[in-house]
């Protein structure tokens, strides 16, 4: 019998339901209206979410992507990392705010310079990138 086999030669309806998950990427659907929910504290919260999803089904049929964090915010994240404003970060520290945004497997290869720092722009540029292939309009 098959690991994919209930005990009657069915297909497990637990393993069948995580593969749709993951297929679908409905569990990054879930976080990201969670937490748009929860940041935008919406008075009426069905209202909120059914104006999202409309965004970003809109969004979609343009190929645009719906992102949470704004080029501003990527912006702030790299002065947060660089509050003496010498213009580069460490790799620790670009690592560190990949996790702040909770990115936890990066899609961008970074390349670093010999110095081994990142650059506001090679920073900017790959976070925006890590961002838009989190956004659900991409699937």
């Amino acid at each position: 019998m098959a690991d994919e086999d209930d005990n009657f030669g069915r297909p497990d309806p637990r393993k069948e339901a995580a593969q749709y998950i993951e297929e679908k990427r409905i569990d990054a659907l879930f976080q990201e209206l969670g937490t748009r929910l929860i940041y935008a504290r919406a008075h009426d919260p069905n209202d909120f979410l059914v104006s999202v999803l409309e965004e970003m089904k809109g969004n979609k049929k343009k190929n645009v992507p719906t992102p949470f964090f704004t080029d501003k915010d990527i912006t702030t994240l790299f002065e947060m990392f660089d509050p003496t404003g010498k213009g580069s970060i460490s790799h620790e520290q670009y690592q560190q705010a990949l996790m702040s945004l909770g990115i936890d497997k990066p899609t961008v290869e970074l390349t670093l310079p010999p110095s081994g720092k990142v650059d506001r722009r090679t920073f900017t540029r790959s976070m925006e990138a890590e961002v838009k292939a989190l956004s659900m309009t991409n699937i």
